[in-house]
């Protein structure tokens, strides 16, 4: 039966692709409009208004080119077209230093100040962006990149906005074709999703989606902005280390706004004014399809590791409305009823975007697009389930004592719609159990789910043997209240891997293949002269099981701290270069991390 239902699901699914074109993307936000083709717009960070006009000052503009003086010369006739800020400083990074660049600095010069430098050679964008704005003269520094074009006059907008909310500042952008075509439609800012066959937490470019009417006309908060265009406190830039410098031209721009988030530094998009973004212009997309794949990679064990932990919580508590990432929608829930009978009465459910009572079938129960489970049958058999996402948070919602002691292993929290019921569940299960108000199960659930995410952990036990120490663990972590799940060794990472917070490793550990934004801690049994000793090695609990355990907690609750606290770098100094032809030695006197991926065929 099993095998039957994967079959079908396989079939749904290439169905399913088919008619998105081949988008697992389109396929999703398909299902989501036809279960909710309206939606109120959302009010949530949306200004209402501009922002006072700011006091003159100097901006300074940073863009960094490579063998790109026809771009340059269309991005300056832009602003000469369109910009009425007249305290600018050009800073344009030349890292190919030839002859076609310099003439159109050279007549961009008669109406602009430009800092033309010339470092002797190819930099990544952080290295490069963050000597720039070492040197730089404004109080409040501009990255735009040279593959934008202006079509209003935004730049006294940015500044106001930067020096209203002290935030790092971007626009609405239209995607432009090389060949001049506009895309349909424009990129609001950055919002995270899950990426369920790469198997981690994405950032993305936003496109309006059904609740952004008014985000996506007026100044908003979103999770971020990209740097294409990015305005912010020059002093703040430095003072957070500028962007790491660990990255090669991809997610530099969301590692900073992290670190700034964390900071208490907001990403504010100005979607009531825009620029053009050419796609496919920069060195990136000109670079050979093999290298390309090698930075990919290099990239993004570097994002993962910085701040993959970090994202996928933040992102897990903005989808269910606490503090995290806007998802540009609200969850949709699927409410398993009890085999013999329908499910309680949820009350308010304005915090979702729909709520479904879905019954298992002949082959199992389809879960497709559902982020919360709400199962209120004991006996429900999850590995029946049809579509379910590694993701979604499951619930077990108890209306009766019958059936749950022997099925609540597999779930991330368990509720009732009883206080009485609660309290006897709870030693029965060996975990918390918390009660949905009748009336007000919705508001409840909402907080449960929420608190849950915050507050508590995800954890994996690998390897170990069944019925042994294994179990004890997991029962302990139960107790406080841990999401906990076993996996064999020579099965991890399966897909459920992405929604580890923690891998307690109970057998050998080959690192190679282990998820980087999750930790991993060896210890228990595992032999102390073992070559690869994880994230947090603890050593054996043969000692003492309540000792080691307390330690362990200890460990896990540190970590989380620190990883939630964001990436941390060394400030950047503020500098004067007095001649900018010393650009070549002056950058020269930097490390730079990436220069082996920039150098290699």
């Amino acid at each position: 039966m099993r095998l039957f239902c994967r079959l079908v699901e396989v079939l749904e699914a290439v169905s399913r692709l088919v008619r998105a074109r081949g988008s697992h993307i389109a396929a999703l936000e398909a299902f989501y409009r036809r279960q909710t083709p309206e939606i109120p717009p959302a009010t949530g960070g949306v200004f209402d208004e501009d922002f006072a006009e700011a006091e003159p000052g100097l901006v300074s503009v940073v863009i960094l080119t490579l063998h790109g003086a026809d771009m340059l010369a269309a991005l300056f006739q832009s602003i000469g077209q369109h910009n009425t800020w007249r305290q600018l400083e050009f800073i344009v990074v030349d890292h190919g230093g030839d002859e076609a660049t310099a003439q159109v600095l050279a007549e961009a010069a008669s109406n602009f100040s430009i800092r033309h430098l010339v470092p002797g050679r190819n930099f990544s964008f952080a290295f490069s962006c963050n000597r720039a704005a070492q040197i730089a003269r404004g109080e409040t520094v501009l990255f735009l990149n040279n593959d934008i074009e202006f079509t209003g006059d935004v730049i006294p907008g940015m500044v106001a906005a930067v020096h209203a909310t002290k935030g790092l500042v971007g626009l609405k952008l239209w995607q432009k074709s090389p060949e001049g075509e506009l895309a349909e439609e424009p990129q609001i800012g950055i919002r995270f999703r899950w990426n369920l066959h790469q198997g981690w937490t994405v950032p993305y470019e936003a496109k309006p989606g059904p609740a952004d009417a008014l985000r996506a006309e007026r100044p908003s908060i979103m999770p971020l902005v990209t740097a294409a265009i990015q305005a912010c406190p020059r002093e703040d830039f430095l003072a957070l280390g500028g962007f790491s410098e660990d990255y090669l031209y991809a997610y530099e721009d969301v590692d900073f706004g992290l670190k700034a988030a964390a900071a208490g530094l907001p990403s504010v998009s100005l979607n009531n004014r825009s620029a053009t973004h050419i796609v496919g212009a920069t060195r990136f997309g000109r670079a050979r399809r093999a290298r390309r794949r090698r930075w990919h990679r290099y990239n993004l064990s570097v994002f993962r590791a910085r701040c993959g932990y970090r994202t996928r919580r933040l992102a897990w508590t903005g989808l269910f409305g606490g503090d995290g990432f806007d998802w540009g929608r609200r969850p949709a829930v699927a409410v398993i009823p009890p085999a013999d009978g329908e499910p309680p009465a949820l009350g308010d459910m304005s915090s979702f975007a729909f709520v479904s009572v879905t019954r298992p079938g002949i082959v199992g129960c389809n879960l497709y697009g559902y982020d919360l489970i709400m199962c209120c049958d004991p006996a429900f058999d999850f590995s029946r389930a049809r579509h379910l996402s590694p993701m979604a948070v499951r619930v077990g919602w108890a209306t009766r004592m019958e059936g749950w002691s022997r099925g609540a292993s597999g779930y991330d929290l368990v509720v009732a719609d009883d206080e009485a019921l609660a309290a006897e569940l709870a030693p029965l299960l060996g975990r918390p159990v918390e009660t949905l108000r009748r009336g007000k199960a919705g508001e409840d659930l909402v907080k449960s789910v929420v608190r849950f995410l915050k507050e508590k952990h995800r954890v994996v036990l690998v390897g170990g043997a069944t019925g042994g120490r294994r179990d004890i663990l997991a029962a302990e972590l139960r107790r406080r209240g841990m999401s906990v799940r076993c996996e064999e060794a020579w099965s991890y990472p399966s897909p459920l891997a992405m929604r580890d917070d923690f891998a307690i490793w109970l057998d050998d550990v080959e690192p190679a293949t282990l998820p980087p934004d999750t930790c991993h801690i060896t210890g228990c049994d595992i032999a102390e002269s073992a070559p690869w000793r994880g994230d947090i090695h603890l050593g054996s609990w043969k000692s003492g099981f309540s000792g080691w355990f307390e330690l362990l907690v200890r460990e896990m609750e540190g970590y989380h701290s620190r990883r939630m606290a964001g990436p941390v770098d060394t400030p950047l100094a503020s500098l004067v270069l007095e001649d900018d032809a010393q650009a070549a030695s002056f950058w020269s006197g930097f490390p730079d991390p990436t220069e082996w991926l920039i150098s290699s065929p």
